[in-house]
Protein backbone atom coordinates (compact mmCIF):
# COMPACT_ATOMS: atom_id res chain seq x y z
CA UNK A 1 0.00 0.00 0.00
CA UNK A 2 1.25 3.32 -1.31
CA UNK A 3 1.67 6.29 1.31
CA UNK A 4 0.33 9.53 0.08
CA UNK A 5 0.92 12.92 1.33
CA UNK A 6 2.91 16.14 0.44
CA UNK A 7 6.34 16.52 -0.58
CA UNK A 8 8.89 19.00 1.07
CA UNK A 9 8.34 21.29 -2.07
CA UNK A 10 4.70 21.46 -1.84
CA UNK A 11 5.18 22.78 1.89
CA UNK A 12 7.52 25.17 0.93
CA UNK A 13 5.68 26.43 -1.90
CA UNK A 14 2.38 26.75 0.44
CA UNK A 15 4.43 28.10 3.39
CA UNK A 16 5.82 31.03 1.09
CA UNK A 17 2.18 31.55 -0.28
CA UNK A 18 1.33 31.88 3.18
CA UNK A 19 3.94 34.22 3.63
CA UNK A 20 3.42 36.84 0.92
CA UNK A 21 -0.56 36.98 1.68
CA UNK A 22 -0.02 37.71 5.21
CA UNK A 23 2.28 40.17 4.21
CA UNK A 24 0.19 41.63 1.27
CA UNK A 25 -2.86 41.74 3.93
CA UNK A 26 -0.42 43.95 6.72
CA UNK A 27 0.41 46.67 4.16
CA UNK A 28 -3.45 46.88 3.24
CA UNK A 29 -4.12 47.43 6.94
CA UNK A 30 -1.26 49.60 7.31
CA UNK A 31 -2.44 51.73 4.84
CA UNK A 32 -5.86 51.76 5.49
CA UNK A 33 -5.41 52.76 9.16
CA UNK A 34 -3.30 55.71 7.84
CA UNK A 35 -5.31 57.22 5.62
CA UNK A 36 -8.05 56.87 8.50
CA UNK A 37 -5.71 58.95 10.74
CA UNK A 38 -5.36 61.84 7.62
CA UNK A 39 -8.63 61.94 7.43
CA UNK A 40 -9.21 62.26 11.13
CA UNK A 41 -6.78 65.63 11.13
CA UNK A 42 -8.18 66.91 8.08
CA UNK A 43 -11.77 66.47 10.18
CA UNK A 44 -10.04 68.30 13.62
CA UNK A 45 -8.70 71.02 11.02
CA UNK A 46 -12.16 71.70 9.48
CA UNK A 47 -13.65 71.84 13.22
CA UNK A 48 -10.88 73.72 14.29
CA UNK A 49 -11.61 76.36 11.36
CA UNK A 50 -14.95 76.61 12.25
CA UNK A 51 -14.95 76.54 15.40
CA UNK A 52 -12.96 79.55 15.21
CA UNK A 53 -15.01 81.15 12.84
CA UNK A 54 -18.38 80.35 14.84
CA UNK A 55 -16.61 82.17 17.79
CA UNK A 56 -15.27 85.07 16.53
CA UNK A 57 -19.11 86.05 15.24
CA UNK A 58 -20.16 84.95 19.08
CA UNK A 59 -17.76 86.90 21.22
CA UNK A 60 -17.56 90.13 18.00
CA UNK A 61 -13.90 89.79 18.68
CA UNK A 62 -10.97 88.76 15.91
CA UNK A 63 -9.95 85.30 16.33
CA UNK A 64 -7.69 82.95 14.98
CA UNK A 65 -6.59 79.50 14.54
CA UNK A 66 -2.57 79.08 14.86
CA UNK A 67 -0.19 76.86 12.74
CA UNK A 68 3.43 75.56 13.36
CA UNK A 69 4.74 74.02 10.16
CA UNK A 70 7.64 73.31 11.21
CA UNK A 71 6.34 71.79 14.52
CA UNK A 72 3.13 69.72 12.94
CA UNK A 73 0.86 71.79 15.27
CA UNK A 74 -2.29 73.70 15.16
CA UNK A 75 -4.38 75.41 17.60
CA UNK A 76 -7.93 77.13 17.70
CA UNK A 77 -8.75 79.44 20.76
CA UNK A 78 -9.83 77.45 23.89
CA UNK A 79 -8.86 74.59 22.74
CA UNK A 80 -5.47 72.52 22.97
CA UNK A 81 -2.43 72.36 20.84
CA UNK A 82 -3.07 69.15 18.03
CA UNK A 83 -0.54 67.61 15.85
CA UNK A 84 -0.70 65.83 13.04
CA UNK A 85 1.67 63.11 11.48
CA UNK A 86 4.70 63.57 10.81
CA UNK A 87 4.59 61.62 6.69
CA UNK A 88 1.71 64.13 6.25
CA UNK A 89 3.01 67.13 4.88
CA UNK A 90 1.31 70.17 5.45
CA UNK A 91 0.85 73.76 3.72
CA UNK A 92 -0.78 76.95 4.25
CA UNK A 93 -1.23 79.40 2.13
CA UNK A 94 -3.12 82.91 3.36
CA UNK A 95 -2.98 86.13 3.65
CA UNK A 96 0.84 88.01 4.41
CA UNK A 97 -0.55 89.80 7.25
CA UNK A 98 -1.64 86.76 8.82
CA UNK A 99 1.30 85.01 9.20
CA UNK A 100 0.67 81.15 10.10
CA UNK A 101 -2.74 81.92 11.03
CA UNK A 102 -6.24 82.21 9.56
CA UNK A 103 -8.27 84.86 11.55
CA UNK A 104 -11.88 85.08 12.00
CA UNK A 105 -13.74 88.86 11.94
CA UNK A 106 -17.15 89.22 13.77
CA UNK A 107 -19.22 89.55 10.73
CA UNK A 108 -18.18 86.00 9.47
CA UNK A 109 -15.59 87.09 7.29
CA UNK A 110 -11.76 86.08 7.05
CA UNK A 111 -8.24 87.07 5.86
CA UNK A 112 -8.81 83.36 3.64
CA UNK A 113 -6.25 81.21 2.55
CA UNK A 114 -6.06 77.24 2.31
CA UNK A 115 -4.39 74.31 3.23
CA UNK A 116 -3.24 71.35 1.74
CA UNK A 117 -2.35 68.01 3.17
CA UNK A 118 -0.49 65.07 1.36
CA UNK A 119 0.83 61.68 1.99
CA UNK A 120 2.03 60.17 -0.95
CA UNK A 121 -0.66 59.93 -3.41
CA UNK A 122 -3.69 60.88 -1.09
CA UNK A 123 -4.24 64.84 -1.09
CA UNK A 124 -6.75 67.11 0.28
CA UNK A 125 -7.42 70.71 0.25
CA UNK A 126 -9.35 72.60 3.18
CA UNK A 127 -10.07 76.03 1.53
CA UNK A 128 -11.38 79.35 3.85
CA UNK A 129 -13.64 82.00 2.12
CA UNK A 130 -12.26 85.22 2.85
CA UNK A 131 -15.48 86.95 2.11
CA UNK A 132 -17.73 83.92 3.98
CA UNK A 133 -15.48 82.20 6.07
CA UNK A 134 -16.51 79.42 5.07
CA UNK A 135 -14.68 76.38 5.68
CA UNK A 136 -14.66 73.30 3.00
CA UNK A 137 -12.74 70.14 2.59
CA UNK A 138 -12.11 68.24 -0.62
CA UNK A 139 -9.83 65.07 -2.12
CA UNK A 140 -7.84 66.23 -4.94
CA UNK A 141 -7.25 64.07 -7.57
Amino acid sequence: MAQRGFTLLEMLVVILLLGVAAGLLGLGVRQGLQAAQERRVVGQLVDALRTTRAGAIVDGQVARTTFDLPGRTFQAPGRALQHWPPELQVGLHTAEQAGSAIEFYPDGSSTGGHLVLANGSRRWRIDVGWLTGSVQSRVLP
